[in-house]
């Protein structure tokens, strides 16, 4: 405990790291009131309301929209869907600041959205309010079914560069997955999880950009302020040192991460609710594509533990780098790097490359992009997509380099 507080103390009196500490306050506080500011509703003279209250406004107003989305619900929606685009008035002429058709609107909107997914290949030619006119009751039986046939059709596409280079059995295995979704879904207020799941994959790779300035000095700064000939040459110093400040840098690593993303969590589901925990992830517009059974509550688990798993992953690369170099300003690249080379690399279009693409780690601290992704790997025989993989190996790696920062201590010695 004398050396763990030893070396705690060294850590928190660096100035540099005083300013990173107060610095991931303020970005967990920014982040958490930008959060809360992209929730809005619209009220009757057309001026907005942000954060809680318009959570509470929006639940009031969907509550009528809540419940299966069956054939009953969708001729109820098709229903008040045409009363307000057939409305005579002017100002429901469709638009982004049109403030009274979305007023009109923001209560029935997921099922509208919904709705526009299922049928909009079918009136490409037209607007909404047309597609919305031509549509009848018994068009609405074929919701599911066109859902099936929207993803087929845009995975059997020519020309479409992102699945172009998939085998036939890799379509099967995707086509079944969406065959395999439960339907008919259940419907409501999820604005809590899909909010904070949009937004908690920038606080990640910003909080772990500052992060690297923390975990950086642990091993570099001992050849800095010229001690690390005491480490190198003397017994405990290469074995019971070392493994404090791995420890450190672990406590460090997990304190940072869940503090901050549970803090982000609370003020924004505390904000926002977390109604709608159980619904799954296809009853959000935004998730129309994604092939998995998953609900709400289960995918903010699976983006806080890859983004833990995300976080080990650098900050041990980041404290490797550091002993083996010497210096802490190339560790503290490292996190940048590794987060920045993916949009440089993404136009690639080489199959054999796009895949090595795939597994790289910035996916960890952005899961949504690698469910909607669809990156599929053969593993064993099996076609399976890369989140199961990028857990495994990272969680692994995270481990070796742990390791390897113990290793680089416990074998070298100054003369």
């Amino acid at each position: 405990m004398t050396l763990m507080g030893y070396e705690l103390k060294k850590m928190v009196s660096k100035r540099t790291n005083q300013i990173v500490l107060f610095l991931l306050v303020l970005l967990v506080a920014y982040t958490s009131s930008k959060t809360l500011k992209q929730v809005e509703w619209i009220d009757e003279a057309g001026n907005p309301i942000t954060g809680r209250a318009a959570a509470v406004k929006l639940r009031q107003d969907m509550e009528p929209w809540t419940g299966t989305l069956d054939q009953p619900m969708l001729e109820s929606a098709l229903v008040r869907l045409k009363e307000i685009y057939g409305t005579p008035q002017p100002d429901l002429r469709p638009g982004e600041n049109n403030w009274l058709l979305r007023h009109n609107l923001q209560g029935i909107k997921h099922v509208a959205d919904l709705i526009g997914l299922a049928y909009g290949d079918e009136y490409e030619d037209e607007t909404y309010a047309e597609m919305i006119e031509s549509l009848q009751s018994e068009d609405l039986l074929r919701f599911y079914e066109n859902k099936i046939a929207g993803h087929m059709a845009f995975l059997y596409k020519e020309g479409n560069w992102g699945y172009y280079s998939y085998t036939e059995e890799e379509k099967q295995y995707i086509m079944e997955q969406y065959r395999s979704l439960e339907t008919p879904i259940e419907v409501g207020y999820q604005e809590g999880w899909v909010q904070a799941s949009e937004q908690i994959p920038s606080l990640m790779k910003y909080c772990v950009i500052l992060l690297s300035f923390l975990l950086a000095g642990i091993f570099a700064d001992e050849f800095s302020w010229k001690t690390d000939s005491v480490y190198y040459n003397t017994y405990h110093g290469r074995t019971k040192s070392t493994v404090i400040k791995l420890l450190l840098g672990f406590i460090t690593i997990t304190l940072v991460y869940w503090l901050c993303m549970g803090c982000f969590s609370l003020v924004v589901l505390g904000n926002l609710g977390t109604d709608g925990a159980e619904l799954m992830l296809q009853s959000c517009p935004r998730y129309w594509s994604v092939r998995y059974d998953m609900t709400f509550l289960q995918y903010y688990g699976l983006i806080l533990g890859a983004g833990y798993i995300g976080f080990l992953f650098m900050g041990f690369l980041v404290m490797w780098v550091s002993a083996k170099t010497k210096s802490s300003v190339l560790a503290v690249l490292i996190p940048s790097v590794m987060l920045l080379l993916p949009m440089f690399l993404r136009e690639i279009f080489n199959p054999f490359l796009r895949k090595v693409i795939g597994l790289l780690p910035h996916w960890l601290m952005d899961i949504e992009q690698a469910i909607r992704y669809q990156y599929l790997y053969k593993v064993f025989g099996q076609v399976t997509c890369l989140v199961p993989i990028v857990l495994v190996m990272y969680s692994s790696l995270s481990i070796l380099f742990a390791l390897l920062c113990y290793w680089e201590y416990r074998h070298k010695q100054i003369a």
